[in-house]
């Protein structure tokens, strides 16, 4: 059994172009049969790369043109009835037959139901995705599953965060350590749910998700924290979600909302004064690009802190 958090890569690199395909289909895919596209010059070539998780796996997966396809008999035979939240990450032109036809885009996120057929034809392209057992998607959704295959989510609230997160996840995996990719790996699931739950309901309810929320706002925080204009009620509403029902999510782990922004505020400037990016900028300047209106609000803020100045932690970088 493969251990929560363990990365996991699969590729056709050294495998002869005229077996890629087999081995594929009978090594890696286990859900979708993946078949020669017509007319490409091209030989297969894929790689994918699986974090394990808690009844779920986050997967990534890059190929060269493909067709997969799911049909109604390997539905009946395999039984398999696996739920995925994947993300378009890069695609030359995808079409789905899921639920319906429809053309898939770089930056889409959309719902997979293993349990019903589809096919899909690509061209190159990298997805990245949260698969989980039917049973936790039916946790949320009740059986109100099938009918949402190959719906779209709203590219907005804890669904932009969701795929932010996704992304960031396997842009770091191969330098994180076993228990990050762990921990990764619950806050996508957490999150997802969170999605799940907040779309069938068409409401948010952070006070049954309250760590897939606080993950969520904690992502959110993190790549908006450089406006000076964030605040509780923000992120609130990108969240859909009331602001009591949100600082609730937060006091659960003792924290504040207000804190953490300023926190995020603090972390941001710190790495850019130690990092390439920050080489030439003003310590006024970091302090605006990390979301300081005022200076020596930042410089007593940073001291209090990092037991330092500014300028100190730049120089000790």
């Amino acid at each position: 059994m493969d251990e929560v958090g363990q990365l996991l890569v699969h590729t056709t690199d050294g495998v002869p172009a005229n077996q890629r395909l087999a081995y594929w289909r009978e090594g890696v895919m286990r859900r979708m049969v993946p078949l020669g596209v017509e007319g490409t010059a091209n030989p297969f070539r894929g790689r994918m790369r699986r974090i394990v998780g808690d009844g779920l796996e986050l997967i990534e997966f890059a190929s060269e043109d493909v067709v997969a396809v799911r049909s109604p008999e390997r539905c009946r035979i395999d039984g398999c009835d696996d739920v995925t939240i994947d993300l378009m990450r890069r695609s030359s032109n995808t079409l789905m037959e899921h639920g319906g036809t429809q053309q898939v885009k770089a930056g889409d996120l959309y719902l997979v139901d293993y349990a019903k057929p589809s096919e899909v034809r690509r061209g190159r392209h990298c997805t990245v995705g949260l698969t989980m057992s039917r049973r936790l998607a039916r946790d949320v959704l009740g059986d109100d599953i099938a009918p949402r295959a190959g719906m779209k989510f709203a590219a907005s609230g804890l669904a932009r965060v969701l795929w932010h997160h996704l992304q960031a996840t396997f842009d770091e995996a191969g330098r994180m350590a076993v228990a990050e990719r762990a921990a990764a790996a619950k806050a996508a699931k957490d999150m997802g749910l969170a999605l799940l739950q907040a779309t069938h309901e068409c409401m948010a309810d952070p006070d049954r998700f309250a760590h897939g929320f606080h993950r969520a706002a904690l992502g959110l925080i993190d790549h908006e924290c450089g406006d000076p204009n964030l605040t509780p009620e923000r992120i609130a509403f990108a969240l859909d979600c009331s602001r009591a029902a949100l600082y609730r999510a937060f006091a659960k782990h003792g924290e504040g909302v207000s804190a953490a922004i300023w926190q995020a505020r603090l972390e941001r400037a710190r790495r850019t004064l130690g990092s390439p990016e920050g080489i030439g900028l003003l310590v006024a300047e970091v302090a605006v690009l990390s979301g300081f209106r005022e200076m020596s609000n930042f410089t007593r803020m940073f001291k209090r802190r990092y037991g330092m100045t500014p300028s100190d932690a730049r120089k000790q970088d």
